[in-house]
């Protein structure tokens, strides 16, 4: 078959007309993730005689393993005002069908101001580049010591140092060799280009770090909330605000180590259920204020072993029913003061003797 049979504009028949250009406008009417490119040798820098809004809307090629189909996928594209792209017409030479195949970083030669946003083939809210004179890749990527990323030191200043740990033992030994503990510093050592960063304008980040002997995974919010996975599989979560966790289902811990809980403020437990308490070793409590306990129903405690109790000062118990008392061995009671007992009726049954010794002993005393 003859091409004299196909349009002459036809992609492909008629050579590809490729261009180099700058984002000037990322916001698409459509949503479609298409923006407004300044193509060099096609556009003039004169915004007078080309200004942004006449520019065509330029279509952005996604990767294949992007579906770019019904949500599905990375939505919008990563470009940005002061982006360099390269890409070709799809109407060749007519120039008003630009298709982005992909962006260029560099080394920018200025900085974006209020000078430059006036001009074409810049950004024309003056914001990118942010920096002159440094490559566009990531400083996260690089590990430049002349220009280390803010977020390493902001991490490193607001770690949790000295947390107290409970408790002491009754013999005054800490369970542990220390008495607290800190919060891990950033694992941060990467080697260019073994660091995979994934960077917004607003300041979240996410790291896939394959430096060898250094790999980690690192998310971290503008706020300074994240999470980091060191080469040891040690994970570290900072939360600077609330925390919320809702399991709709059952939430199973397995911990194979020592737990550490410290609360600087109040701890509110409300169990709808049963709660069920299982310490194969010793447990100790103490409490520096009042512990104060209300059970609406039976209450019953079984010490298979010895039950001692010391209160330092009095000691006040009410009963409003009857009270039993089985003691299988002897009893023997010492008070160093008085003693005054009221009742309304005495039983008293012994098997064997009764001793009572006093230097006086009164009964029926008016």
């Amino acid at each position: 078959m003859s091409n004299k049979t196909f349009d002459r504009d036809y992609l492909g028949l008629n050579g590809f007309v490729w261009f180099i250009g700058v984002v000037e406008d990322i916001m698409d009417p459509l949503k479609t993730g298409r923006v407004k490119v300044r193509c060099y040798d096609w556009h003039v820098s004169n915004k007078g005689a080309m200004p942004t809004k006449d520019l065509p809307w330029a279509q952005v090629m996604m990767p294949a393993n992007n579906a770019s189909a019904s949500g599905i996928g990375t939505s919008p594209n990563g470009l940005k005002q002061g982006s360099w792209v390269l890409g070709f017409f799809l109407d060749g030479q007519f120039a008003q069908r630009p298709l982005i195949m992909g962006s260029i970083p560099g080394i920018p030669s200025y900085k974006a101001d209020k000078n430059t946003k006036n001009i074409g083939f810049n950004d024309p809210e003056g914001r990118y580049p942010t920096v002159a004179h440094e490559p566009d890749t990531n400083r996260l990527a690089r590990n430049d010591a002349n220009n280390a990323h803010g977020v390493i030191a902001s991490k490193n200043d607001g770690r949790s140092l000295s947390v107290p740990t409970a408790m002491m033992d009754p013999a005054g030994k800490h369970w542990e060799t220390d008495y607290t503990w800190n919060e891990p510093a950033s694992a941060y050592a990467a080697v260019y280009p073994n660091n995979h960063v994934f960077a917004t304008q607003s300041g979240h980040l996410t790291e896939f770090d394959d430096t060898t002997h250094n790999e980690r995974i690192h998310e971290y919010h503008k706020t300074g909330t994240f999470y980091e996975i060191d080469k040891a599989g040690i994970r570290t979560t900072r939360i600077v605000a609330n925390n919320y966790t809702i399991i709709a289902g059952d939430d199973n811990v397995h911990i194979k180590g020592i737990c550490n809980l410290t609360i600087d403020s109040h701890c509110h437990t409300y169990i709808k259920g049963n709660w069920k308490v299982q310490v194969n070793g010793n447990k100790y409590e103490t409490i520096h204020g009042n512990n104060v306990i209300t059970v609406h129903k039976n209450q019953s405690e079984t010490c298979n072993v010895n039950f001692t109790q010391s209160v330092g000062g009095t000691k006040g118990t009410t009963v409003t029913g009857s009270v039993s008392e089985t003691y299988n061995s002897s009893k023997s009671e010492s008070v160093s003061s008085g003693v005054s007992e009221s009742y309304g009726s005495q039983t008293t049954r012994a098997s064997g003797d009764v001793e009572i010794y006093g230097e006086e002993i009164h009964l029926n005393k008016d």
